[in-house]
């Protein structure tokens, strides 16, 4: 649905009547169909499945990359990386892997269920 804009200052009050569903309303501006949104990804299981697996297997070897950067970088250095691989895994789990739980619920890791998505 698509709101009007007006501009609102701080004190300012909005009242919203909820109108019966008797037909007598105008139709939305703007119709949006969860299934079509970006944040629900794969309607095939399998290749959902596939996806997460894949991303899980990435995930394992950029924290073995991560250890071994302890080892070898200077700190400063291995700051830098641990910062590049947070932003890479973040954006996974904001781009792949959410909008994948989101719509597989079976998927979700036991140690994930419980956060909101």
């Amino acid at each position: 649905m698509a709101w009007p804009t007006r501009d609102l200052n701080v004190g300012d009050a909005v009242e919203l009547t909820v109108l019966p569903d008797d037909g007598f309303s105008d139709e939305p501006a703007e119709l949006k169909k969860s299934s079509e949104a970006p944040n629900n990804l794969f309607s095939n299981a399998e290749l959902a499945k596939e996806v997460f697996d894949t991303v899980r297997g990435f995930d394992s070897q950029l924290m073995q990359l991560l250890s071994k950067s302890e080892r070898i970088e200077s700190s400063e250095e291995h700051r830098k990386v641990k910062l590049a691989i947070g932003a890479v895994l973040y954006e996974l789990g904001e781009h792949l892997l959410y909008p994948i739980f989101r719509r597989h619920k079976n998927l979700i890791p036991e140690e994930m269920k419980g956060e909101l998505l």
